[in-house]
């Protein structure tokens, strides 16, 4: 067993699987998604959702959802871009959904026996499915994908503690400045571009590929936490 195996109740008085709560890997690719049929033995079983499971102690939830990919789809980290989170909060317990893209062809297989099958969807069939209720109930916030976000550091940010922060943890959706998206994600996870004192023109070069931020000073990474 892992360190995170087990059943908690939250304090709401739902029991969840997870000692240091639960993540999962909503893997997306042009129209489509990665879901997993459930074997049915398992909890809520026979319903489709995603690769997840319990977060181990030492985990944060993007390393757990990674792993738990790995485990139960044979799907690899190297193939994998993270670009966000949700977090689903039973008030002292979560299950946090991490949403990715592929970045190149990957064929998901159902790794263990927690699953019947992995395979790729039509997003336009997901809500006909025999949903997974926690996913179920997500699945209208996750949907809404938005781009990728590119923070682009100037020389004087470069070296605050705060961008280690942003990086691992991501930027609240809440605060991301007019016109920025987040889509149904609670935070989104920055790919950080050094760009020293060429920030302002690698942003209008990245402009392009995605969403920008633009941090020149530290107090620009602060707002966004």
């Amino acid at each position: 067993m892992s360190s995170g195996d087990g059943w908690t109740t939250c304090a709401a008085g739902h029991r969840h699987w997870g000692l240091f709560g639960a993540a999962g890997l909503l893997l997306v690719g042009e129209d489509r998604v990665v879901l997993q049929h459930r074997a049915p033995w398992t909890h809520q079983g026979d319903t489709w959702g995603i690769p997840g499971g319990a977060r181990d102690s030492h985990e944060d939830a993007v390393t757990a959802a990674l792993r738990e990919a790995r485990e139960e789809a044979r799907l690899a980290a190297a193939d994998i871009d993270p670009i966000g989170t949700y977090v689903d909060d039973h008030q002292g317990w979560s299950y946090t959904t991490v949403v990715a893209r592929a970045v190149r062809p990957v064929r998901p297989v159902a790794a263990n026996a927690e699953s019947v099958t992995v395979r790729w969807h039509s997003v336009a069939d997901v809500a006909g499915l025999p949903l997974h209720p926690g996913f179920a109930s997500a699945w209208h916030r996750l949907r809404d994908v938005p781009p990728p976000l590119f923070l682009v550091v100037g020389e004087a940010a470069a070296g605050d503690p705060l961008l280690t922060r942003l990086r691992e943890t991501g930027v609240a959706t809440d605060r991301l400045p007019a016109g920025l998206v987040g889509g149904g994600l609670t935070r989104l996870l920055p790919h950080v571009v050094h760009a020293g004192h060429r920030a302002a023109s690698v942003a209008r070069d990245y402009a392009g590929r995605g969403q920008v931020l633009l941090a020149h000073e530290p107090a620009d990474l602060r707002s966004l936490v």
